[in-house]
């Protein structure tokens, strides 16, 4: 599996957006794409990161309805 990184700037050559998470063997890297530098990431697998689509809490949690406004209806 391999990831661009957005906004990552590599420590070696300051090479902005030129970061990549690769994963091989268990073993997380990241690698600079310009210069070459690679650094050895701590921990296991390289999870997907949350994103603002990402549901939160428990799956036990009731639905909100959603209601429709008609903004040329007025109610009384």
């Amino acid at each position: 599996m391999r990831r661009f990184i957005a906004g990552a700037v590599c420590p070696e050559c300051r090479a902005l957006d030129r970061i990549v998470v690769e994963e091989h063997d268990g073993v997380r890297r990241r690698r600079c794409v310009s210069c070459g530098h690679v650094d050895t990431l701590p921990g296991g697998s390289a999870g997907a990161p949350a994103t603002r689509f990402s549901r939160r809490g428990s799956s036990d949690e009731p639905a909100s309805p959603v209601r429709i406004v008609d903004p040329s209806r007025r109610d009384p």
